[in-house]
């Protein structure tokens, strides 16, 4: 039942607004450990992470502030912050990641009475609209937040961790779901993500034998300040993890940050393996 109401997109709200909210932290908690490795630093990765989200939800906050009549200005409330997050991110993997707010904690009845007052105008649906954005928001600022720091090979490591991640995921799902080895299954999984993170919302796919496609309008993030080519690509690899599972190598042939017009394009085609030189 849980996958027909995925290929019918007809998920409830809240169920979109967890999973989107969940799947984010774990992906902050996976580029920690990441940059972590690749540092050789688990101090300075958390210090990098934190500022860089910091940055993102201060964006998101003041955002909010503009329909959300009741939310303090930080100036004020210092930790208002941390509390509407915490609201907006109610499951267990946000909650052990304390470092992502640094000193600033949301935690007891009153913080949690607060969240629940100053997001009341909010119902599940726009909370998963809101928080889908989030994921795109992050990404800027963390690079921007790594080219700063010099950190060398920042968007390549990113883009490892997600195709990982990507792998990592569609392997549970295949397992879970039994999907059969095929072309239909990948875009199937590539459409899971899409869905719950509001990526190509309008869109059309086909399969041809083994290739395949996904055309659509885009996604929240390719709207927001200081998204590029890159970020698009970095995204990219998370997919490309999710259908070399099935066998299958996925190529963004059309975005709309580099190519312009209105629509996102990807194509899948059989990974082909090289055949080594014949030995003399």
């Amino acid at each position: 039942m849980l996958r027909r109401a995925f290929k019918e997109e007809r998920l409830p709200a809240w169920f979109r607004w967890i999973c989107a909210a969940e799947g984010i932290a774990f992906w902050m908690h996976l580029a920690e450990r990441g940059l972590a490795r690749h540092l050789d630093d688990r101090a300075r990765a958390r210090e990098l992470m934190a500022r860089a989200a910091r940055v993102a939800f201060e964006r998101r906050y003041a955002i909010l502030r503009q329909t959300l009549s009741d939310l303090p200005a930080l100036e004020a409330r210092p930790d208002a912050l941390a509390i509407v997050m915490m609201g907006l991110y109610p499951g267990p993997i946000f909650r052990v990641l304390d470092w992502i707010l640094g000193a600033l904690r949301a935690r007891g009845l009153r913080a949690r009475l607060e969240a629940r007052r100053w997001l009341a105008p909010l119902d599940a649906q726009r909370r998963w609209e809101e928080v889908t954005v989030h994921l795109g928001e992050l990404l800027v600022c963390l690079t921007e937040e790594l080219r700063a720091a010099e950190v060398p090979q920042a968007s390549y490591v990113l883009g490892q961790l997600s195709y990982d991640f990507g792998v990592r995921l569609t392997r549970l799902i295949r397992f879970l779901l039994r999907m059969p080895h095929s072309t239909e299954s990948a875009i199937e999984v590539l459409r899971m993500g899409e869905y719950l993170f509001r990526v190509n919302p309008e869109h059309h796919s086909g399969v041809d034998g083994a290739t395949g496609y996904i055309e659509g309008n885009a996604c929240p993030w390719y709207m927001r300040p200081g998204w590029g080519a890159m970020h698009c690509g970095i995204f990219g690899r998370f997919q490309d993890g999710c259908s070399s599972v099935f066998g299958l190598n996925y190529r963004l042939t059309r975005t709309i940050p580099r190519h312009g017009g209105d629509i996102c394009r990807i194509e899948l085609k059989p990974i082909r393996l090289r055949k080594r030189p014949a030995s003399t």
